[in-house]
């Protein structure tokens, strides 16, 4: 009985992956307009390294054209707020706020600007100052990884 269910399993599998079914995430589809898109920022800053990524992988030609979509990446701002502070005032608990901004500039459309932000709290270990800014560090790539995702998602969703 638990044979069948493997080779049913499989069969199954085998049957939605050969019509081209496919989950969703694993591509985004851009608007026609976005095929050619001319990135600028910093061409050194992990956000543009991951958005560059992004937009070759779903198929977007990154070109230095003026008649091409304009993506421009603002710079990242990164702040730390106390979050909470135990009995001798000192900080047990920090709020990382990270955010930037975009524009787009599609030709003959309006100029487009959106913006992304997110936050995370972390605890403030005082006699582990090393493995806290690890930690900082780690929170700083995940959230820039989650902007990255953010603007293709949000260009994605453009009625252009």
């Amino acid at each position: 009985m638990r044979g069948l269910g493997l080779i049913l399993g499989c069969l199954l599998s085998l049957l939605l992956a050969g019509c081209g079914y496919h989950l969703r995430g694993g591509e985004q589809l851009l608007p026609p307009e976005l095929s050619r898109i001319q990135l600028v920022g910093d061409e050194r800053s992990d956000l543009y390294r991951a958005v560059a990524l992004r937009l070759r992988r779903a198929h977007v030609q990154l070109v230095s054209a003026e008649d091409a979509a304009v993506l421009t990446l603002g710079d990242i701002k990164v702040h730390n707020e106390a979050a909470s502070v135990d009995n001798r005032s000192q900080v047990v608990e920090y709020l990382m706020l990270f955010s930037t901004q975009y524009t787009l500039v599609v030709p003959q459309h309006e100029p487009q600007q959106f913006s992304a932000s997110f936050n995370r709290s972390f605890l403030n270990k005082a006699n582990q100052a090393l493995a806290s800014s690890r930690e900082q560090e780690q929170l700083k790539d995940e959230m820039l990884e989650q902007t990255a995702d953010l603007i293709l998602i949000q260009l994605s969703r453009l009625k252009l």
